[in-house]
């Protein structure tokens, strides 16, 4: 089967067991309701609510190649976030340090300390940038990236107070703080809740062991270590702090516009979804990439295996019946049509009237085409003959099926006001013809000796006597089921 239609076989699947859990939840809970509220009741409920959280929606493969494709734009984006943050704030530290002299050893290796730590930053943009454009590692780049800035920032705060003694009550006051927010703005950019949940988790914890893992000081001490430290409150180090506030914008604005990008891709596949199921059959429209309507707008030739199936005899049920009741009739056909089309992986091309044309192998040829449209159409006779013996029809509906493979052109012709998919070539002549065979033949499921050898049952079928198809210049030979 195609994996289009197994995605969607699976989702129905999984909506309906989702469905049917809610439907269980909500009666537990008006049950519950009966029940005195107690600690391990409210324990349980928040659980099961986190649960229900937890669990990822099924989603398209259109909706996952979307995701991947904005994922590694914002990988790209990160990465050139964090190149041009790092230089900005790089260059406001120079700048601002400058034109001053420290005699302070502790102040010269804190500004290197920030300096290199700013110079990694921007190497890890880099880094995150190229191997995103190379499609390495797309999945767990946001967390890698996320992890090494954590650890440059919190190793910065680290090296102040364990490298040089600054207390780490004193954090909050040195630049490099400012980056957490920048490097949270920076993983926000991937849309991950769980990334977002776990880089603020690393940095809470990070943090909080700089500010209580040490001795508590006194106030005295806490004054007297402030006073060595007003250099960190002058304008230059003013200055770094409004280039962070400035960078955590950019990057911001960078989140905006990644969500705005995400947003009018999401319309435009919609759109594209929307406008494909007007032409297109609908068991194709859900599963073409962009690549492959292209493919199919220019035309190509390609093998398939194709069903005819025809109501015989259909006039005396359109005089026989009302208008009303003929069109519940027809419905009922073309919904056991799109069963057995379904069962076996064909793409119904159009319905003509009381008829349809169902193609295996499309948009691309598989293993096993020919062997499903046979079994295609020896389901759909089951089906009508449930169908008789359900509604007891006088006379009964019978069917002619006529199956085929061989190469046809498919494509998407006509100009943009009226497009339409089809299939056109010899192939699908002759299928109509075997149809129509069915009629001199008096057997209802008739096959060209080329899609039985395709499908590997020369020994369930059985060779035919017919007359020549007409239109048809090659000799044909037509095959029944054997028994």
């Amino acid at each position: 089967m195609m994996p289009g239609l197994t995605g969607r076989k699976e989702w129905r699947n999984q909506s309906v067991m989702r469905v049917e859990s809610g439907v269980d939840l909500t009666i537990s809970i008006l049950e519950n309701r009966r029940k005195p509220v107690t600690s391990r009741s409210r324990i349980r409920a928040t659980l099961g609510l986190l649960d229900n959280l937890r669990t990822t929606p099924v989603l398209s493969d259109a909706t996952h190649r979307l995701i991947r494709e904005a994922d590694t734009g914002a990988l790209q984006r990160a990465g050139v976030a964090r190149i041009i943050t790092g230089g900005l704030l790089l260059l406001a530290v120079v700048v601002a340090t400058a034109s001053i002299d420290f005699t302070n050893p502790m102040a010269v290796k804190q500004i290197w300390a920030a300096e290199l730590t700013l110079a990694l930053f921007g190497m890890v943009g880099w880094v995150g940038a190229w191997l995103a454009s190379k499609r390495i590692a797309i999945q767990s780049l946001p967390i890698i990236t996320a992890l090494l800035d954590a650890f440059l920032v919190l190793g910065n705060l680290g090296y102040s107070h364990w490298g040089l003694g600054v207390p780490g009550g004193f954090y909050s006051v040195f630049p490099v703080a400012w980056v957490v927010p920048i490097t949270m703005a920076a993983a926000a950019i991937h849309y991950q809740p769980r990334l977002q949940v776990f880089v603020a988790a690393v940095y809470v914890v990070g943090l909080s062991l700089l500010a209580f893992g040490g001795d508590m000081l006194s106030l005295e001490e806490r004054q007297q270590d402030l006073s060595a430290m007003g250099g960190l409150f002058s304008a230059q180090a003013n200055m770094i702090r409004i280039v962070m506030v400035f960078a955590a914008g950019l990057i911001l604005i960078l989140v905006a516009r990644q969500g705005r990008l995400m947003l009018e891709r999401a319309v435009r596949e919609t759109t594209l979804r929307v406008t494909l199921t007007r032409y297109l059959p609908r068991e194709l429209a859900p599963i073409l990439t962009d690549q492959a309507f292209a493919s199919l707008r220019q035309g190509r030739r390609i093998p398939v295996s194709l069903l005819f199936v025809d109501i015989r005899a259909s006039t005396t049920f359109g005089e026989t019946m009302e208008p009303a009741q003929l069109a519940v009739f027809i419905t009922s056909f073309r919904r056991r049509v799109l069963r057995a089309a379904s069962r076996h992986g064909g793409v119904i091309d159009k319905f003509t009237g009381d008829g349809a044309l169902i193609l295996f192998g499309v948009p691309a040829a598989q293993e096993g085409d020919a062997r499903r449209a046979l079994a295609c159409g020896q389901t759909l006779l089951t089906l009508i003959e449930r169908w008789n013996a359900k509604r007891g029809f006088n006379p009964p509906v019978r069917l002619g099926i006529g199956v085929h493979t061989g190469d046809v052109f498919c494509g998407v012709v006509g100009d943009e006001s009226r497009l339409e998919f089809t299939v056109v070539g010899e192939t699908v002549n002759i299928a109509s013809r075997i149809e129509q065979a069915t009629k001199a033949a008096g057997c209802e499921l008739l096959a060209s000796q080329e899609t039985v050898m395709a499908a590997g049952e020369e020994e369930l079928w059985s060779e035919v006597e017919c007359e020549p198809l007409p239109g048809v210049t090659r000799k044909m030979v037509l095959m029944k089921p054997a028994g």
